[in-house]
């Protein structure tokens, strides 16, 4: 009875994560568009402007609700699955405290990030951006918490990867290069800022 529910608790937390992936592969995108000012500004007043920024984030605060849920449910149901811990480990493990500290550190990142864009006037979103950045301390926040969405991101995918089988070392290569390429992406923007127009 328990194993059906444990999968379907795992096919929801991984349609969850797909969803948020989705997005952010277009947010990362989008992000991009920094670079050259009047595209950026313009889709972000369109984007600002209307209700997809509200649907799309009303889907993105549902998915993570349902990911970290699921996550901290099937994390309960293996504790106590395994009362006694394994005497040996092929690969270095992390305790899981960490893991613990890292996903709420995660969670508050996202949630700081999001008041922070929602506070943002909506019609000058280019200029807040590059004075919320001017700030070390943000810039360090920041990329302190795209390193544990990267760590994240890698460690999920290469589940999923796993568990449709696909264990060579070619895979996982690929894993590494996308999740880089993704998080990468995101860290031009507020490093091209703090060391290049402040």
């Amino acid at each position: 009875m328990m194993k059906p529910l444990l999968q379907v608790q795992k096919r929801t937390m991984a349609l969850a994560g797909v969803l948020m992936l989705g997005y952010l592969v277009f947010h990362m995108l989008s992000n991009l568009s920094f670079f050259t000012e009047s595209t950026f500004t313009s889709f972000y007043q369109w984007y600002n402007g209307g209700v997809i920024r509200w649907l799309v984030l009303l889907v993105i605060v549902a998915s993570i609700f349902i990911h970290v849920k699921v996550a901290f449910r099937i994390r309960a149901v293996n504790a106590q699955a395994r009362t006694i811990d394994y005497a040996k480990h092929d690969k270095f493990k992390i305790p899981a405290p960490f893991v613990t500290a890292s996903i709420i550190f995660l969670l508050a990142f996202i949630i700081i990030h999001v008041i922070q864009s929602l506070l943002f006037d909506e019609l000058n979103v280019y200029n807040e951006l590059t004075s919320l950045f001017q700030s070390e301390l943000m810039v360090l926040f920041y990329l302190a918490g795209l390193f544990v969405l990267t760590m994240h991101l890698q460690h999920s995918l290469a589940n999923v990867l796993q568990t449709l089988g696909k264990t060579s070392v070619s895979c996982h290569s690929l894993v590494w290069i996308g999740t880089l390429a993704l998080t990468g992406g995101f860290a031009l923007i507020p490093l091209t800022i703090y060391f290049g127009m402040s």
